[in-house]
């Protein structure tokens, strides 16, 4: 487990299309498992590429995706893990991004259930092992 990413607010998650480009995005991450977890839309690109091609990497970043110079990048194995599993992954994030999730993610749950829908935004999970 890497110190580094575990106290970063935000983490640049590299995952690949199938013609093997690199695509970055800033993700919420928290220790888990023995690993690194976030929590994403089920129906987000990083979840098919995840499906497609499991190996990712990792950085720490800022809330724009910009990686410092000279940061560390870990190299590991993406699972897109069950429904149980994300709601403890979900959890975790609430409890590290606490004033943040309120913010951001609350109000998006609340809308989704006066439309109808479940009221849990962002409830699928990747879960990531890194290399040894």
């Amino acid at each position: 487990m890497s110190q580094e990413l575990g106290r970063a607010r935000y983490v640049s998650f590299t995952s690949f299309k199938r013609n093997g480009e690199p695509v970055s995005l800033p993700v919420w991450v928290v220790p888990f498992e023995g690993g690194y977890a976030f929590t994403t839309d089920p129906d987000a690109f990083k979840v098919k590429r995840v499906l497609n091609n499991p190996k990712v990497s990792l950085r720490a970043c800022s809330m724009r995706g910009n990686v410092a110079p000279g940061a560390t990048e870990f190299h590991g194995t993406a699972e897109y893990v069950d429904a149980a599993t994300a709601d403890r992954v979900n959890k975790a994030i609430r409890r590290k991004y606490w004033v943040a999730y309120r913010a951001l993610i609350a109000p998006s749950n609340l809308w989704s259930r006066l439309r109808g829908g479940s009221g849990t935004a962002g409830h699928a999970a990747i879960k990531v092992m890194l290399d040894a």
